[in-house]
């Protein structure tokens, strides 16, 4: 599966990246998850992204489904730190 950055460039998509900003969010939230919480919440946005069955997914998407998945699991607020740790990447990038 490809993933289709804010720029338009295709990357492969790397399950760890997605780990390493759970685990950043967490730690900015001051609440930080153990190794299995961040394994079992990227696992489940793993599966959801390959049930979404497209070959190239935008970031966007891949954002709604760790944030959909911290809250489910219970990481409410750590899902809020997420949310604004990508909303400032956004402001940076332009």
């Amino acid at each position: 599966m490809k993933v289709i950055k804010r720029d338009g460039k295709l990357q492969e998509f790397d399950l760890i990246k997605i780990k390493t900003s759970i685990h950043r969010a967490s730690c900015d939230a001051m609440q930080p998850l153990n190794e299995s919480d961040i394994e079992n919440v990227a696992k489940s946005i793993e599966k959801g992204l390959k049930n979404y069955q497209k070959e190239n997914i935008h970031s966007d998407i891949i954002q709604k489904f760790v944030l959909r998945e911290l809250e489910k699991q219970g990481f409410k607020v750590v899902a809020e730190y997420y949310n604004q740790g990508k909303v400032n990447n956004k402001k940076e990038s332009r």
